[in-house]
């Protein structure tokens, strides 16, 4: 069966947890999120995680039912005029991996800021030894921000490396 991206939806809390436990169980170095921390949330953190609404929106990959890719995009914590929003939470499967599927949730996520006039540029970032990251978000034209210091939540120490894209010429 095809693979198939849609915005995850209300009645998606569920495997959304699970998909989320499980990058973070299994990947634990390149979130800022903590595998026991998200666990521990409510039933009701989930479900408003999973309704969209113009603040964020998530974007999942669906192998018939089975959600196999996540990603996100919400308007960005640091940014105090509201007008940028940030990727993340971007898991894909490892079955699922080397398909391109990662194109699509970054065209889902560009496309979702674009209809938004208030929003003028995403933010975006990865470890520094994360090649697949930096790769993709070079192939789509964000330019290098900054270099952050970073303790990972799986005890290492590692650069976070920012980058920006306008949406807006002008």
């Amino acid at each position: 069966m095809a693979v198939t991206l849609r915005e995850v939806v209300r009645s998606d809390w569920s495997a959304l947890r699970e998909i989320r436990l499980r990058a973070l169980r299994t990947e634990p170095g390149v979130y800022f999120s903590r595998y026991a921390d998200e666990a521990a949330q409510p039933d009701e953190h989930w479900t408003a995680l999973a309704t969209g609404d113009e603040r964020h929106q998530l974007f999942g990959l669906f192998d018939g039912e089975l959600l196999v890719g996540i990603s996100r995009i919400s308007v960005d914590r640091h940014d105090p005029t509201g007008s940028s929003v940030e990727l993340g939470m971007s898991y894909i499967a490892p079955a699922y991996r080397g398909q391109g599927l990662v194109r699509e949730l970054y065209a889902a996520r560009l496309a979702w800021a674009r209809t938004r006039v208030r929003f003028v540029r995403v933010v975006v970032g990865h470890r520094r030894s994360n090649e697949p990251s930096r790769r993709a978000i070079a192939s789509f034209g964000f330019r290098w921000l900054a270099d952050q210091p970073h303790s990972w939540p799986d005890g290492a120490d590692d650069d976070y490396v920012a980058y920006e894209l306008p949406l807006r010429q002008g």
